[in-house]
């Protein structure tokens, strides 16, 4: 299976200098039974390798080198896709569509499940539905979010940051699709895209994670929160 990650937001949230981007940002990870710091994106391919995918594009601004730099010095296949001006994270996945060849996984590159069994799981799924696979989580503030409305294993339908919610599952940024999804990418934003996918027919379930498991580099007053969780991730992975 391929996937996608995009990577080409410009951090606006987390306060970076102009030329860092959030996906570059250090989180605590294992490797080798040993705990290191790795950026958030490497983070990702590690984890989505270790689930079995073993080909990534990887969406990027053109003027990003450093991301650039550093994804082409990793022992993976990689192949870059370059976004020459920022519309949305629809947009930055539908410049994937002359690229991808089948079904694919789809990952924000800012973000990602903590828990590596949830990936493996989750793959799993969608190998017996033969249907796309969305990750959904229960939340507070569920305005903030794309949100789900559900019944059974499916998803019924799905909304961008509502201003009235009709339920607290929100969609993190970790999918698998069937490529049928990118006759849909008509929007800026993902989510209206998904929507039309699911109104056209194609049965889309969902996967449900828990809050906890799932890290995001947002503001910058909570990066703190970020490191503190991957380490301790980290750190109960050694001691089993």
């Amino acid at each position: 299976m391929e996937s996608v990650v995009t990577a080409a937001g410009k951090g606006t949230r987390a306060n970076l200098p102009k030329n860092m981007r959030k996906e570059m940002l250090p989180v605590y990870s294992v490797r080798d039974n040993k705990i290191v710091l790795r950026p958030v994106i490497d983070v990702i391919i590690n984890k989505l390798s270790n689930a079995g995918i073993d080909k990534f594009f990887v969406i990027i601004d053109k003027n990003d080198n450093g991301t650039r730099d550093y994804l082409l010095s990793l022992d993976y296949k990689i192949e870059l896709i370059y976004q020459d001006k920022p519309k949305g994270y629809g947009y930055a996945v539908s410049l994937a569509s002359d690229y991808v060849n089948s079904n694919f996984i789809l990952n924000a590159g800012d973000g990602f499940i903590l828990k590596d069994d949830y990936i493996i799981k989750m793959i799993n799924y969608f190998k017996i539905r033969k249907k796309s696979v969305i990750s959904l989580m229960r939340v507070k503030d569920p305005s903030r979010y794309g949100i789900a409305s559900i019944a059974g294993k499916k998803v019924l339908s799905v909304v961008e940051k509502p201003e009235k919610p009709e339920t607290n599952y929100a969609l993190p940024a970790f999918y698998i699709f069937e490529r049928g999804i990118f006759n849909y990418m008509k929007y800026d934003e993902l989510t209206p895209a998904i929507n039309d996918f699911i109104k056209a027919g194609n049965d889309v379930y969902y996967y449900l994670i828990r809050n906890s498991d799932w890290v995001s580099i947002g503001r910058s007053e909570n990066y703190y929160k970020i490191l503190k969780k991957t380490y301790n991730y980290s750190e109960n992975i050694l001691k089993k």
